[in-house]
């Protein structure tokens, strides 16, 4: 049993994630900084809701080598906050081809995560979706690599 095991294992970890046309790996790319994209069909938000593509306040998102992320940069600042003045975080990160999950402390040092899904990516653009459920939506949006 114990043989089989390691022989299954090398298997079942080529067998992760290897969603891409080509076989590049989602976690070899997404070191950099990556710009919301602001076009029409950019932002698609699906579910009974006034919420609008502006509503959402991110623009940037920095994922660095080390496994760590500025989760969302506004206006060009390190110091984000959302619509209702609640900081915006910054922590760790883990993705496949597949999922996005953001591991972060809130502002009352709780430690939370939000797993999204990688609907697509090539080297410069990275489609993602994610529930939100305290809206009862789910929101699609796309991030391009900054030069």
């Amino acid at each position: 049993m114990k043989k089989l095991l390691i022989l299954l294992l090398p298997l079942m970890l080529m067998a992760c994630g290897t969603g891409d046309d080509d076989g590049r790996r989602l976690g070899e790319i997404i070191v950099g900084t990556w710009q919301r994209g602001w076009g029409e069909g950019d932002v698609v938000i699906d579910g009974d809701t006034d919420l609008e593509p502006d509503n959402f306040t991110y623009d940037q998102f920095v994922f660095r080598g080390d496994g760590s992320y500025n989760g969302m940069v506004r206006k060009g600042t390190f110091t984000a906050y959302d619509t209702e003045g609640k900081v915006i975080y910054e922590g760790d990160y883990q993705c496949d081809n597949n999922n996005l999950k953001l591991t972060y402390l809130d502002e009352s040092s709780v430690k939370r995560s939000l797993l999204a899904q990688v609907v697509s990516f090539t080297e410069n653009t990275i489609r993602i979706r994610y529930d939100y459920d305290q809206k009862g939506i789910t929101v699609t949006f796309i991030i391009r690599k900054k030069e």
